[in-house]
Parts: C-alpha cells; structure tokens; sequence
C-alpha cells in the first residue's frame, strides 16, 4: 500500500517468490489475470505521472525488501480513462494485447456494425442443427450447483487442451479451483458478480461455458471453453458467446470485453485494442543480471516468432511431446 500525505493512495497486489538465487515480485494471479493495474486514487496517479523513473524504483525497492527484481507484465497504457502511472518505468510492448467492444445501442446496433445479419443466419444454422441432438438451453446460470457443473466442465476441458499443447495446466495447482469456487459462491447475491458461469447445453448435456464477471457494467470475459465432441463442427463456443452477448445487451451492460490474447473470433467482435507493457524493474545487482538472462530469452522469442514457420514447428513440437507424454501417462 502506498499513502499520500498520510493516507492511502493506491494498492499494488504483488506477490514474491524465489527462483534459485533471486527473489522476484509478479503481479498477483499470474497467467490468471489479463490487465495489471493495481488501484489508485487520482491524487495519486497525478502524483506518479511527475515522477522519474529511478524515484520509482526507488520507491519499489523500499517496499520490496529483500527482493532483487519485480516482472510486472501486461500492464495497460490506459485503464478506467486512467493513464499508467508506472508508466515511467522501463517497459516494452507485451506479446498480446486485449480486446473489447461497447454495448451501445442494443445488441441490434452492435450486430449493425459487424455484418450481424449473416453472422446471426450462420448461428441460426448451428442452433437448428444442435437441436436435432436434444433441446438446446443457454444463458446465464443461477443456481450454484449448476454453476459449479459449469465451472468443473471447464477444468476438465482446460486440462485436456493444455496437455494436448503441451502447457502446464496452471488452474491445476494448489487452491485455484477452491479459488474460483469461492468466486462463485460469493457472488450469489451480487449485482455485479466476481463470476458468473453461462452455459450452452444439448440434451442436458454441458457443450460450452463461459466464466465472466461484471465491474461497472462492464462484462470481463476470463474464459470460454467447449467439448470437442460430435457437437464440436456446430462451434457451440461462438453460438454461446452470440448469445451472451445478446443477453448482457438486454441487461443494460455498457461493454463487453474478451480480455488478452488474439483469437480470431475476437477480431470479429472487438473493435478496441487495448496495449500493454510488460516492465522489468531491477532492484538488486542480481537482479539486474536476472533481467538481462530473461530480456535475452525474450529476444530470442522474438526471432522465432517473426519466422512463422520456425514457430509452426516449434509449436508442433511441443504439442507432439506433450500428446505422447500424456498418452504414457494414462
């Protein structure tokens, strides 16, 4: 927590821990959380903003005792029509960036702008076509038990993704599932839940959810998953974010936003980019070793992604290793 003048100005949610020989402060959540702003009053942004940067780390190294660098990625230039006020800090572009759209109007005006009446013939298409599989329900879920239904599908689904991909299946660490089960519980009787669990179902059958949460009528997007199963060609992923959408539109919601990383369907809704930093802050002469170790790696990912075959292979690869790791496995 910082103070200014003797109160409290504005939070910072890190978290430390130990890799080797150094200590290293990240932002809460980790991979779990999209935008990193901490929370500020405007006192104190208008005070950081004439700031210089090594007041800054200054200001960081008294608070982080003991810790020899901080990794703050995937921090928005702008947040709440708030500039960054760790902007002075040195930064580089992330690798992704978020995307969101307005709810202006009403889901008509926001299907007008984005060739809605195709789009909405092709998800009519689908939806006939699942029905002849059983009765097709959707919308947001209200009960608990349903909820937790819901948000045990997408563990389930996550965890087959990311093995198949070869990634470390993040929500299956120690107290991340008890985590978001909490969200949800305490979130029953809020207008503006920490999460709310969507479903799309088939004959009583989950095919599709979707975990979002609401902050000042806007709808934040954590994830999406959906089975890939002989419903799959029907893309009940796309069917239940249309439908969604059309929902929080009848509710009154200002914005929809799909949070970081690129996925074409995202491209055919959102029409704000949000930019992000990731900012590398030494603290210590080991830490500043630390920070040219991992903005070398960073560089070397840099010029395998600028290869796109390189990075096709290195993707396959990865996933190939991981498929017939999990398959020894079972």
């Amino acid at each position: 927590m910082g103070r200014l003048d003797g109160n409290p100005a504005f939070i910072l949610p890190l978290a430390t821990s130990t890799f080797g020989p150094v200590r290293v402060a990240t932002w809460i959540g980790g991979n779990h959380s999209s935008y990193n702003f901490g929370l500020w009053s405007h006192e104190a942004a208008a005070a950081m903003a004439s700031m210089r940067r090594t007041q800054i780390e200054a200001m960081l190294r008294a608070a982080l005792d003991g810790v020899d660098y901080a990794v703050l990625r995937r921090m928005p230039r702008i947040h709440d029509d708030m500039a960054q006020p760790l902007a002075a800090l040195s930064r580089s572009p992330s690798h992704t960036e978020g995307y969101s759209f307005a709810l202006a109007g009403g889901f008509a005006a926001v299907l007008q702008k984005r060739n809605g009446g195709s789009r909405q013939r092709k998800i009519q298409s689908k939806e006939r076509k699942m029905r002849e599989a059983g009765v097709l329900e959707y919308g947001t879920v209200r009960s608990l038990e349903r909820g937790n239904a819901a948000l045990d599908f997408f563990f389930e689904q996550k965890a087959l993704r990311l093995a198949e991909q070869g990634q470390l299946n993040s929500f299956g660490a120690p107290g991340v599932t008890d985590f978001f089960r909490d969200l949800l519980d305490r979130s029953r009787h809020m207008s503006e839940p920490l999460l709310e669990m969507a479903e799309l179902r088939v004959g009583g059958k989950i095919c599709a959810v979707i975990g979002s949460a609401i902050h000042r009528k806007r709808v934040n997007v954590y994830f999406m998953t959906f089975a890939r199963d002989e419903l799959a060609p029907q893309s009940p992923g796309q069917v239940l974010t249309f439908r969604q959408i059309a929902e929080c539109c009848e509710r009154g919601m200002a914005a929809y936003d799909l949070g970081v990383g690129f996925e074409d369907f995202k491209t055919h809704w959102c029409d704000v980019i949000h930019e992000l930093d990731d900012a590398y802050v030494p603290l210590t002469s080991r830490g500043n070793t630390a920070i040219a170790a991992i903005q070398l790696g960073r560089a070397a990912t840099d010029q395998l992604r600028r290869n796109p075959f390189l990075w096709q292979r290195l993707k396959w690869l990865r996933a190939y290793l991981a498929r017939h790791a999990f398959a020894g496995n079972r």
